[in-house]
């Protein structure tokens, strides 16, 4: 079957993100960093930056006549990294510029800025989720957001991954050259040492769990507790068994309370009443889902591609590697997203500084120190991975929407589906509401009833 290679494929962008999703991961303590004039917190270059694409920061900057203070912030400690590489590169361009940035905690980030906006205190810069939740239209309409369409220079980024920051053909923030996606992320000692194979068809997957747990190891590293870890894998296990009614999503107006749906939940909830994640899953983080991983006591783990960064910090040595559930017939879907980056607020006191910040993050040189930095998978040209893991993750089928974006795109209006999915898709794990009531909810909250 012939895969189709993630870093040329104009089809990567087939749904929005978030990042969110593609940026929802393990909540951290707040952490605050300074730079000012030519020091730094850390510099972070996993991967040099290639110069090929010009510097489009301001005359200004490139007179290296920026002064002033910003304040960013991100909202996963995933992205701290990543972002102080690129403050990094822009500094040594810009030694004039203070920078402090803010990794506020993923499950109250919104709340954290909502006061702050409210309090007229908005950072000059700060993540969204762009047009994949509805706070990113919401500060549009507020006014909060500077419209940078003919301030920032997006010409690394095609049309299609500019649609998840395009609101009426303007542009409030720059998206990132990362792909968010899910992946199945396996430890390579564990199945040679049971003389297992990566999985061609669905039934072959599920055939490795039992083995598995009489081995005595936790099959499925999983956190019941987390909905975005729960979305991370219910989305590959959905594009497995019914990749059908995915394809029909991007034509139609979908049923999410169709039974096919209905059947990836069921088929999860069978896996943990067979014990394959574990005792006690309903009440394990992400965070500790990620570090049971990488510390050998489970043999995969189903999770978002961006903690490929977070399992290699956790154990260097660990071995492992990564694949796509396949469906029956053996295709490998990829639930992939593009991702969002940052924003300008329309208060800030220092627009120069901050046009000139974010022209350099959507440069060549600032996304390729992002993406390596992140270890994330790339999704334009000039960026490319050496990490085989990537790789190994690029090697698909075909591209599957997520879950999430669809839900968001049905959502009728003045419904937001959205909230009520992040506020009880844990009670379906630990069985405190139906998968069919729990569906049916969201149903009732979209243009697809």
């Amino acid at each position: 079957m012939k895969s189709k290679k993630l870093l040329l494929s104009s089809a990567l962008i087939i749904c929005l993100l978030f990042g969110t999703l593609s940026g929802c991961s393990t909540p951290a303590k707040e952490t605050t960093a300074t730079t000012k004039g030519n020091d730094s917190t850390t510099t972070t270059t996993k991967a040099e930056a290639t110069t090929t694409q010009s510097d489009t920061t301001t005359a200004a900057s490139k007179a290296g006549a920026l002064t002033g203070k910003l304040v960013i912030w991100e909202h996963t400690p995933q992205f701290e990294d990543p972002l102080k590489a690129v403050i990094n590169g822009f500094k040594a361009k810009n030694p004039g510029v203070d920078i402090e940035y803010q990794i506020k905690t993923t499950d109250q980030y919104y709340n954290l800025l909502a006061t702050t906006i409210q309090a007229g205190e908005t950072p000059d810069l700060f993540w969204t989720n762009g047009n994949a939740t509805s706070n990113y239209p919401s500060y549009v309409g507020q006014g909060v957001l500077m419209d940078i369409t003919d301030k920032v220079d997006l010409s690394l980024f095609n049309d299609d991954t500019k649609k998840i920051v395009t609101i009426d053909n303007k542009i409030y923030a720059s998206p990132t050259a990362e792909v968010g996606g899910r992946a199945v992320f396996y430890n390579q000692e564990i199945f040679d040492k049971l003389g297992l194979a990566v999985p061609k068809t669905f039934s072959e997957f599920e055939a490795l769990l039992p083995v598995i747990l009489d081995a005595g190891i936790i099959p499925i590293s999983f956190s019941g507790s987390d909905p975005w870890a729960i979305l991370f894998q219910f989305e590959p296990v959905l594009a497995a068994m019914s990749l059908d009614w995915l394809k029909e999503s991007a034509t139609t107006d979908v049923h999410v309370n169709d039974a096919r749906v209905a059947t990836a939940y069921d088929k999860m909830l069978e896996w943990a009443g067979k014990g394959y994640y574990g005792k006690g899953f309903v009440g394990v983080d992400e965070g500790g889902a990620l570090l049971a991983f990488s510390k050998g006591e489970a043999a995969m783990c189903i999770e978002g591609t961006w903690n490929i960064l977070t399992i290699q910090q956790n154990n260097p040595s660990l071995k492992f590697g990564a694949f796509q559930i396949p469906t029956e017939d053996g295709t490998r879907p990829f639930v992939g997203t593009s991702a969002c980056g940052l924003s300008i607020s329309a208060n800030t006191e220092n627009p120069d500084a901050a046009v000139a910040f974010l022209n350099y993050f959507a440069s060549l040189e600032g996304q390729t120190l992002w993406v390596n930095t992140l270890n994330a998978i790339p999704g334009v040209k000039g960026i490319a991975s050496k990490d085989p893991i990537i790789n190994e993750i690029a090697d698909y089928d075909v591209m599957a929407p997520s879950f999430y974006d669809i839900l968001g795109k049905l959502a009728a209006e003045g419904e937001n589906p959205g909230k009520v999915w992040e506020e009880d898709q844990a009670k379906v794990m630990s069985k405190g509401i139906s998968v069919k009531d729990f569906l049916d909810s969201l149903a009732s909250m979209t243009t697809s009833k």
